[in-house]
């Protein structure tokens, strides 16, 4: 034990001596005139480290380089010309103008900034109501837009932390900015907050705050008290439920639909809190409240007890009872409380029976119930803290288990309509400060139960300390410290950050400027670039355009030899770091490639990936569920937003390589490439090669490359490419005819995860017509379809069961068609279950086969439930397989599927050139 306590007196006494670079003000580097800065002070190190510097790269790669680095697409044709025709300082200094003026810049960087902020569309282990933030993605437009506007990075910084004390109107755009404290992880009040003043500390001056949550920082002179000052700062803060809009959907028809039905969802709210407001001032239950009030007080019953009693007497719920025994005993028991009330507790007191204070308590009750106007009662009824004053605004507080399953339930499905409904204006996630402060206090050994003294609340001590202002929030007060050009930290944090972004590596680590972190070797060049920061205005394109300028950034990724011996990690940047593609633009990359990705326009709400449909999306707007992160995130290094990210880890996993080789996505866009009309339309083999090759590499393919695409091409097999048997649903509806028809419709409306011909099943044009993944609802007169369409030849049969959800009603009926045969029929009366089993048929790509539902009897016929399959084998010899199942693949949309194995081995080689080394790497 002796050892470490020594050790960390003599880290004290050394802080003590000398104070630790970081918390330094910076000191810019004297450089010649016309240097540029990061070249003269590089030069310096590396005369002192006798390091050599690579020569400089082409200017093609130059440009390549700026391209991923700013915007995380590949330049274009056009600029790549001109650059090749005037490789000069002055086009080199417009493309990158060009770069910073493209909308996919603040993409790029946003997406940079949302690791640092921990982004997710989703709260995490939340199972009781809808997870997802629907209002997340208005935090990630901001950046996008304060990227693309260069806004000045104190302003950046102060927004994110106190936007709503800094704006002049309650719908301003900027609040967006407030969700960089709101889209954390939510684990219960303490660690919702402890995660919050973790991002702030970490995100905008690498400091490791959220240490000193239960003693004194081990390393760092950070105290406890520092971090009950920020934690107090961001508990004194409350969200909104009802977000400030923003914004206005595009679309005015769809936002007064999407009106409509908000305003119905309210009104169901409205009318189920009115039901508890009924039942707590009825005739039946006041009396039985009253009872349980009067017993509780004579026998001190716990909340428990409460529970069990109030169950058992007409499901009473224990809050309203718990506050009808405070309420009582606060007045009738007292000397000098309402005689009517006193007189009461006289009475139950003497009662000789249950019998006799029943009576008692529905006497007063029904007196209670309709005072006389300006009566004792009346007036009590009016009291705040009776139980008969609660109206449905303060209802909740009473609600037991089951009303608050219910009311999740509600709210769940209003986070759907705001999530999903077109018409959804966009909201900030924003909060506010508190009408009343509570004082600052340490939770001893971090136990919120364990309180111990309370403070005033203070700037960190280790840079200065010192009371907020009188006057003014202190979560304002905070931002302004922290975006303070004397805060030492900020201006450094954020310049290393930039360097890193850009140059595959730090200048010093991210993650934490304490005095565990050593100086670095390169801390002159630091300084200065953080000074010139400053002097700029904090304008982050600047900095861009003075890094991309350096020579630095247009070495050579392959250097002098003798170097790897002095420094093989590069951490003087001799050379250029080899970058290799992040998730998100080896993504972009496939799609711009394709031809896929729509570069119009940017925001949005986030998108499944993993659809087809989301396909022209950039990556950045993909849906991040932080409980259910998906796996090929996972698999490529997106870091889990469960917590603030300073830098990105690279990993070499097989699921890598496997997912070009059976990557949707990459199985997609093959195709599209290869199925483009100006693939298809060159004249011979050799200049497809060659159109490959440009479109993913740049570049006019090598003698032998084509010669070995061409062999490779020239060797495959045929029926290696015969599409496999399998399938797809669509869901269909036409007239019930009672035999097979082609006449058949798309059904009109998808929402709810169910397919109808109108908003409401039961005024629908078609009305009770509804189909889901799990089951549906037939409709006099019409035929619903479920069809499955072949991919594939072979040899299938439908299989499954069906079973009625509903007692009584009208008999169904059902078959499975193929072949236009009816293949297999039944009947299926009340409360009864049927097996499906059609006859073998042959199919071909584009053949269907149909499960069909009939309510031949009429519509009061109630749903059905179903589990529907389809099985087949390619050939006689082959295995029984299952090619279909309808509840995995059910259709969510109405547009035509999209096979997604590859045509032809052209397709294959498209997939293997986007495998290689060539194409994740930028040199």
């Amino acid at each position: 034990m002796r050892l470490p306590i020594v050790m960390l007196a003599l880290v004290s006494c050394t802080f003590a001596e000398q104070k630790h670079w970081a918390y330094v003000s910076p000191v810019k580097s004297e450089v010649p005139v016309q240097a540029h800065p990061v070249d003269s002070l590089l030069a310096a190190a590396w005369a002192k480290a006798g390091l050599k510097p690579a020569p400089l790269a082409a200017p093609h790669q130059w440009l390549e380089r700026a391209a991923f680095t700013l915007t995380g697409l590949p330049p274009s044709d056009e600029q790549l010309r001109r650059f090749e025709e005037n490789p000069d300082d002055a086009t080199w200094r417009a493309l990158i103008d060009e770069l910073l003026a493209s909308p996919a810049y603040g993409e790029r960087w946003a997406r940079h900034w949302m690791d640092v902020a921990r982004y997710a569309d989703t709260r995490g282990y939340n199972f009781d109501q809808d997870n997802r933030y629907p209002f997340a993605y208005t935090y990630r437009d901001w950046l996008i837009k304060a990227f693309n506007e260069d806004l000045p990075y104190d302003r950046f910084v102060k927004l994110q932390i106190a936007a709503d004390l800094m704006v002049d109107r309650p719908d301003h755009p900027d609040l967006a900015a407030l969700g960089f404290l709101t889209v954390g992880i939510r684990n219960g009040p303490v660690e919702t907050i402890d995660d919050r003043v973790d991002v702030v500390t970490r995100g905008f001056m690498s400091s490791t705050v959220a240490c000193a949550r239960c003693h004194d920082h081990k390393t760092d002179p950070i105290t406890t008290k520092d971090y009950y000052s920020l934690y107090s700062i961001l508990e004194n803060t409350d969200e909104p439920e009802d977000k400030p809009v923003i914004g206005k959907p595009v679309d005015e028809g769809a936002f007064a639909a999407y009106q409509t039905e908000v305003a119905r969802l309210e009104d169901i709210d409205r009318q189920a809190r009115q039901a508890i407001v009924d039942h707590v001032r009825s005739k039946e239950a006041l009396p039985n409240y009253l009872e349980l009030a009067w017993r509780a007080k004579k026998d001190d019953w716990d909340r428990g007890k409460a529970t069990a009693e109030g169950f058992n007497r007409g499901k009473l719920r224990a809050n309203a009872l718990m506050r009808w025994k405070d309420f009582l005993a606060e007045r009738a028991w007292k000397e000098d409380g309402p005689p009517r009330l006193r007189q009461w507790v006289q009475e139950m007191d003497a009662a000789p029976d249950d019998a006799a204070r029943k009576a008692l308590c529905e006497a007063l009750a029904n007196e209670w119930i309709s005072p006389g106007e300006g009566t004792e009662l009346a007036g009590l009824a009016k009291d705040g803290g009776c139980p008969l004053s609660y109206d449905v605004n303060r209802i909740s507080e009473f609600m037991n288990q089951e009303d608050g399953n219910q009311r999740r339930q509600r709210a769940s499905a209003m986070s759907k309509v705001m999530a999903e409904h077109p018409g959804s204006p966009p909201r900030a996630m924003s909060l506010s400060d508190r009408k009343e402060w509570s004082q600052a206090v340490i939770f001893l050994r971090g136990n919120p139960a364990n309180r111990g003294e309370t403070f005033d609340r203070q700037w960190l001590s280790f840079l200065g300390g010192g009371k907020y202002e009188d006057g003014k929030s202190p979560r304002l007060s905070l931002a302004e410290k922290i975006a303070d050009p004397a805060n030492p930290l900020t201006a450094r944090v954020i310049v290393n950050r930039l360097w890193a972004w850009h140059f595959g590596a730090p200048l010093v680590e991210p993650g934490d400027f304490g005095p565990q972190t050593p100086r670095p070797e390169l801390l002159p060049l630091l300084d200065t670039l953080a000074v010139a920061f400053q002097e700029k205005g904090g304008s982050i394109k600047e900095m861009h355009r003075l890094l991309l300028t350096s020579n630095a950034f247009k070495l050579d990724s392959v250097g002098a030899k003798e170097n790897d011996a002095k420094d093989q990690a590069n951490t003087f940047f001799w050379k250029w770091n080899r970058r290799r593609l992040d998730f998100e633009t080896m993504r972009d990359r496939v799609l711009a490639n394709s031809g896929a990705l729509d570069t119009r326009g940017t925001g949005g709400r986030s998108v499944n990936l993993d659809n087809a449909g989301s396909d022209p999306r950039r990556s950045l707007y993909a849906f991040v569920d932080r409980y259910d992160l998906p796996g090929t995130f996972v698999s490529f290094d997106l870091p889990h937003p469960d917590h603030h990210s300073p830098k990105r880890v690279e990993t070499t996993v097989p699921q890598q390589a496997l997912y070009f080789l059976n990557g949707p996505l990459v199985l997609r866009q093959a195709e599209r490439l290869t199925q483009d009309a100006d693939f298809k339309g060159l004249p011979d083999d050799r200049a497809r090669v060659t159109y490959v090759y440009h479109k993913l590499f740049r570049r006019v393919p090598a003698e032998d490359e084509i010669r070995g695409a061409l062999d490779w091409i020239a060797s495959a097999s045929p029926k290696d490419y015969a599409p496999r048997l399998g399938g797809y649903w669509e869901v269909r509806h036409g007239p019930d005819v009672g035999k097979p028809t082609e006449e058949l419709s798309s059904f009109p409306i998808f929402a709810d995860n169910v397919w109808k011909t109108g908003p409401d099943p039961a005024t629908a044009p078609v009305r009770w017509l509804n189909a889901g993944a799990g089951g549906g609802h037939a409709s006099a007169r019409h035929a619903m379809v479920l069809r499955w369409v072949a991919t594939g030849a072979g040899h299938v049969r439908m299989i499954g069961n069906i079973k009625r959800t509903q007692k009584g009603g009208d008999t169904l009926a059902w078959r499975i068609d193929g072949e236009g045969q009816i293949l297999a029929e039944a009947k299926l009366g009340p409360e009864s279950e049927s097996r499906l089993e059609g006859a073998w048929i042959d199919v071909k790509p584009g053949d269907t086969m149909d499960f069909v539902l009939r309510a031949p009897d009429g519509d009061s016929c109630g749903g059905v439930a179903w589990n529907i399959h389809v099985e087949g084998r390619e050939n006689e010899g082959s295995p029984v397989v299952e090619v279909g199942d309808f509840a995995s693949q059910f259709p969510t949309s109405d547009k035509p599927a999209s096979g997604i194995a590859p045509a032809d081995p052209w397709s294959d080689l498209v997939q293997m050139l986007w495998a290689s080394n060539e194409f994740h790497f930028i040199d």
